[in-house]
């Protein structure tokens, strides 16, 4: 797996190496996905591998990794990350 640019981004160094483990684990089972209906299992799964583990991502962490994965995309795949993460809050927020 190529590891994802944003991974060396100075701003994700401060996030500790087990939440970054997880992190580069679930982008290389979301390499290639582009539909929500292949995303969202993954990310339930990564969610539910997190839970297991006690690790958890303050708001702040998990919004400025979203922004750097965000950088150099496409507006329609920043369009279609944005409806990604909108569907699972909602879904973590047990709202459908």
């Amino acid at each position: 797996m190529k590891i994802p640019d944003w991974f060396y981004d100075d701003r994700v160094q401060k996030i500790t190496p087990e939440k970054l483990s997880l992190l580069l684990r679930l982008a290389e089972q979301l390499e290639g996905k582009r539909t929500q209906k292949e995303i969202m299992p993954i990310v339930m799964g990564a969610v539910a591998s997190a839970n297991r583990q006690n690790l958890s991502f303050s708001r702040e962490e998990f919004e400025m990794i979203f922004r750097i994965m965000k950088e150099g995309k496409s507006a329609e795949e920043q369009a279609q990350m944005d409806a990604t993460l909108a569907r699972a809050q909602r879904m973590f927020s047990g709202k459908k």
